[in-house]
């Protein structure tokens, strides 16, 4: 299965939720991250219930400090 993150390809065995993914990209414990599936944001309280298909598009966003 393929799917990207930030725009690079990534290859996965198997179907996995956003959760999953998430500790893969080692951004499970920090804090700051948000996640957009296909343009949408997900909730982290809906990251283990999101899972992701073939040529899902996922967008990793950073908080930051400053205005």
């Amino acid at each position: 299965m393929r799917i990207f993150v930030n725009d690079e390809p990534k290859e996965l065995a198997q179907e996995v939720d956003l959760a999953s993914l998430s500790q893969q990209l080692g951004l499970n414990h920090k804090k700051g991250w948000a996640f957009a599936v296909n343009e949408t944001i997900v909730p982290k309280s809906k990251l283990q219930d999101t899972m992701l298909r073939d040529g899902d598009r996922i967008l990793l966003i950073q908080a930051t400090q400053g205005g």
